[in-house]
Formats: structure tokens, C-alpha cells, sequence
């Protein structure tokens, strides 16, 4: 795909930030992996690489498998972060792995096409695909269909949310009418930390969160992924902001999931999560929501903090109650779910 000449990533400045952003996940990444080496929670974890899930060469995901869970699993399939522009499932490796040994859900870690070489709705179209492998195929792998939570952390969040919205509303996308019709619907929704409005930038002016640098990178992940010049709220891109679905699209036609979520106060990310807890409230969908006082965007990679352990603790709560729900389910679900196993 060509790329425009005033696309905003060979911008100077806004290259030079995007590599400082990208460095710093980088290390996050590292971190990460030695931490979960140091403690050994990778002992019991089969990791099935780079299966595909779509025609894509970026349509790759990983499978963490615990290997002495009772079975069939309660499945995670997580998104990762990034702005939709960097990371991937390999920096996300660790939170992939604790995953599966922490909570013994058998998780699917994926890939997702990135800014700014494809705008959306690239991002979310594949996450919608991953979706409806998952669900057709996780039983293949041990997996139970009917406990499939999603989750994702910052874009990954976005994306998360956009999946629970398409499973409930009847959106015009073609993409999301596929998850729509998906026999198999989400046990939950955990967006992290997440990102739900990428139209509008400037909104960061009045977020009490932001900055100077809150604002840039608002305005880097907008030109991004909806291109420069279409940046503004439009119906068009409604489902890039999933956050206005919930607040202007009314009930939807199928139940949301529950919600989980959790946030650091001075996160750019915690005035959306405000306005998530808002729309379930109003929605009156079932919603766990965490907020932790003075923490920024990211704070649960650093483990050893309070506020990150609390922030794990909770999550992992939330995790095994889904795990443990019995699934009531009709004939035409459990006709499909016997079809792939």
C-alpha cells in the first residue's frame, strides 16, 4: 500500500515520539519476560506459534495452552495495545503467559494489521475475524465456547469493547454483522486501561489526565489510523469510537456482556473509562470498574508496585467468577459448538 507523503508517521517530530513510545514498550516487553521467567510461569504453558486466522500474513496469533487445567478451558482472546500503531503479540508475550498460568485460561494472544500502513478500519476488522476463529475453533484446542472472555489493554481495549458491541448491536459493517451472527457471544469484555475514542483528539484538551504530550499522541493515533483530514467524530467511524455506541446507539438488540475494567487516575485513558462506567450504568449492564490513585497508562506492567499487584489481584478475580459461571446456552449454539469441536 502506498503511503501519502504527509502521512503522520514520517512527520519529523511525530516519528521521533512514535520510536520513543515504541522504545519504551520495548523494554516494558523485556521487563516483562523476565519476570515471568524468573517465576516460572511459563513451566506448564504450551505455546502454540503463528496459527492462522485469516488470509493475512498479519493474521497470526499465539496459543497458550496450561497443560494440567481441567478441561474444557475458559478461553481469553486479548488484544494488545499500541495506539494502533506498534506492539504486537510478541511484546504482549508475558501478559499472555500470565494469563494462562494464573488464571488456567487457555488464551489466544493475535496480530493485528497496524497504522499507519492500514487505516481502519483495518485494526478492527481483524479483531472481529479473530473473534469468530476462536469461537469456531477453540474447542479444537481444549477450549469451551461458551466461556470466551475478551480483553485488551489501551487500543486493545478499543478493539475489545468494539467486538462486545458488534456481538450485541446490528451494525451496517460487514465485519461486525459476521460477529453479530456468530452463534458463539462473549462471557465478558475486559477493556484495560483502554483508549475508546480515537476521532476528536482535541476532546484532550479539557481531559484533566492530559498534557502537552497527551495531546500529541492523541492527535498521532487519530491521523494514524482514520487518516489526516478525518479526524472528527463522523458516523462513518462511529465503531473506532466505540464508547459512542454505547452513548448514542440506545439499547442494544442482545444483552452486552459483563464489563471489566480498571485505570490509573492520571491515565489519558481514565476519562473514557469514566464514560464506560456511565454507559453501563445507563445501559444497566453488569460492570466492574477499578480506578488507582495516581497511576498513569501501563502501570500494571510494573508488577512489583501495590497498585499494579491490586490491579492483577482483581483481575484474575474477575477471570476465575467467568470461569466458574455456568453457561446456560440454546440448541442452535450448542449445534455449532459440537460442529467444530
Amino acid at each position: 500500500m502506498a503511503i501519502a507523503v504527509d502521512d503522520p508517521a514520517f512527520v519529523p517530530h511525530r516519528r521521533w515520539r512514535r520510536k520513543a513510545v515504541a522504545g519504551t514498550f520495548k523494554w516494558l516487553a523485556r521487563l516483562g519476560h523476565h519476570l515471568v521467567q524468573r517465576k516460572r510461569l511459563q513451566r506448564h504453558i504450551e505455546l502454540i506459534r503463528d496459527v492462522a486466522y485469516g488470509p493475512h500474513r498479519y493474521h497470526r496469533l499465539d496459543i497458550y495452552r496450561p497443560e494440567f487445567a481441567p478441561r474444557p478451558l475458559p478461553v481469553l482472546l486479548y488484544i494488545h495495545g499500541g495506539g494502533f500503531m506498534m506492539c504486537s503479540k510478541e511484546t504482549h508475550h508475558a501478559i499472555a503467559v500470565t494469563h494462562a498460568a494464573r488464571a488456567d485460561y487457555l488464551v489466544f494472544n493475535i496480530d493485528y494489521r497496524l497504522a499507519p500502513h492500514f487505516k481502519y478500519p483495518a485494526a478492527h476488522e481483524d479483531a472481529c475475524l479473530a473473534y469468530r476463529w476462536v469461537a469456531e475453533n477453540c474447542a479444537r484446542y481444549g477450549g469451551d465456547p461458551t466461556r470466551i472472555v475478551v480483553a485488551g489493554e489501551s487500543a486493545g481495549g478499543n478493539l475489545a469493547l468494539a467486538i462486545a458491541i458488534a456481538a450485541s448491536y446490528e451494525r451496517p459493517e460487514p465485519w461486525a454483522r459476521a460477529v453479530f451472527d456468530c452463534p458463539v457471544r462473549p462471557a465478558a469484555v475486559a477493556p484495560l486501561m483502554p483508549y475508546l475514542q480515537v476521532s476528536n483528539p482535541t476532546r484532550q484538551v479539557f481531559n484533566p489526565a492530559g498534557g502537552r504530550l497527551s495531546l500529541n499522541v492523541a492527535h498521532d493515533i487519530a491521523e494514524s489510523y482514520l487518516g489526516v483530514g478525518n479526524t472528527q467524530a463522523s458516523s462513518d467511524t462511529q465503531m473506532a469510537d466505540p464508547i459512542r455506541v454505547l452513548e448514542e446507539c440506545g439499547s442494544p438488540a442482545k444483552p452486552l456482556p459483563p464489563v471489566f475494567s480498571g485505570v490509573g487516575t492520571i491515565d489519558l485513558c481514565c476519562d473514557d473509562v469514566l464514560r464506560l462506567e456511565r454507559a453501563c450504568q445507563k445501559l444497566s449492564v453488569p460492570a466492574t470498574i477499578h480506578y488507582y490513585e495516581n497511576e498513569v497508562h501501563a502501570f500494571h506492567v510494573l508488577r512489583w508496585r501495590s497498585n499494579a499487584q491490586l490491579f492483577w489481584r482483581a483481575n484474575m478475580e474477575f477471570l476465575r467468577t467467568i470461569a466458574a459461571a455456568e453457561k446456560i446456552i440454546d440448541a442452535e449454539t450448542r449445534v455449532a459448538i459440537d460442529a467444530n469441536a
